[in-house]
């Protein structure tokens, strides 16, 4: 479901090169071109102390059936509870008859990928899945088709709306605005001016090509599910998995936000010890707001929107201020060792709590 989870959670791409030459060697939809507009929006309870929430939009444009497609996702990956944290998150991605064009924003490069497909075409794949019946959406009536977690509502093989719901972690993605027989603009369809990589010169290292078949939240959630079938099937449980599989798929699912919070919390603590030096030494009411700089920043990062500004600094509000970030510090820097050996999020939500 986006740029570090879905970065989230919602991300890459799986490489499938049946299905990209089974959709570029003919029709990827039967609908000549268009826009279609999501709304996106799930979450769940991701560990006994901390609650996922996901909400965003997307827009998809195509043209040429389907053959040229440009999908845009935004939104904010919230978590809640012991672990707090609010990620802005942005994912484009251009297919072709040629590649994928995946933009990466945080390091201001283009990924081009000559076998792999976009998370539109997953979403138009049915493969595992089983036709259930129709459903309507803005007055299209689509065909459903569900499985391993996953319902898909496709009209003419265009993705109206995609449900999953894993565990108790659920991912929603349902048109909101549907056009068709559009001018599809080329300005609309045009990518950022970053520098292109192809992303095969950079295979050689372990690390990336783990990167590159990273997936997609919707895909992740998908594989847990089938994991999860398969072992209820194979111990003939008609009750569900035992407590010790799902906390280790939860973690699967939250892997993104762990390596996010846990590489955050240590530079949280740093930039607190830093605001607290800085308001130290300042007399004036202009300079301690200054010093809020950094401290404001990394606040909204777990979630705190405003941004504290002083009204009154005198020695009374200095010290009430200082003592409120001193306990701020003292209750981070005494959890430090426990994030460090942390070793998923269960382990992190525990920390924190």
């Amino acid at each position: 479901m986006y740029y570090e989870l879905k970065a989230a959670l919602i991300g890459i791409f799986l490489t499938n090169s049946t299905l990209l030459f089974a959709t570029i060697g003919g029709h990827t939809f039967d609908v000549e071109k268009g826009k279609v507009v999501y709304d996106i929006y799930g979450g769940g309870v991701l560990t006994p102390e901390t609650n996922l929430t996901l909400k965003g939009k997307a827009t998809l444009r195509f043209k040429d059936w389907g053959t040229t497609l440009l999908s845009k996702e935004e939104g904010v990956v919230t978590t809640s509870g012991a672990l707090k944290s609010k990620q802005n998150i942005i994912s484009l991605e251009k297919q072709t008859k040629e590649a994928l064009y995946t933009v990466d924003f945080k390091n201001k490069k283009i990924h081009k990928r000559t076998k792999s497909i976009s998370n539109v075409l997953k979403e138009y794949d049915t493969k595992g899945l089983k036709k259930s019946g129709k459903d309507s959406v803005l007055g299209y009536t689509c065909s459903i088709w569900e499985g391993n977690g996953v319902r898909k509502c496709l009209y003419k093989g265009l993705p109206l709306k995609i449900e999953s719901d894993v565990l108790g972690i659920s991912y929603h993605k349902i048109a909101t605005e549907i056009v068709f027989d559009i001018n599809v603009s080329g300005k609309k369809c045009i990518l950022p001016n970053f520098p292109k990589e192809d992303f095969a010169l950079f295979n050689t290292a372990l690390k990336t090509k783990n990167e590159g078949k990273a997936k997609c939240f919707v895909e992740v959630l998908k594989d847990i599910a089938y994991t999860v079938e398969k072992k209820i099937i194979k111990h003939n449980n008609h009750l569900g998995i035992n407590q010790k599989d799902k906390t280790a798929f939860l973690n699967k699912i939250g892997k993104k936000i762990y390596e996010y919070q846990k590489d955050f919390l240590p530079k949280l603590l740093l930039g607190m010890k830093k605001t607290r030096e800085c308001l130290q030494s300042v007399e004036e009411r202009v300079d301690a707001n200054h010093c809020l700089k950094e401290y404001s920043a990394l606040k909204m990062k777990i979630g705190e929107v405003k941004e504290p500004i002083l009204s009154t600094w005198d020695i009374e509000h200095k010290n009430i201020f200082l003592e409120k970030i001193e306990n701020e510090i003292n209750q981070l820097e005494s959890r430090i060792p426990c994030i460090k050996r942390s070793k998923n999020i269960t382990d992190l939500s525990a920390c924190m709590k």
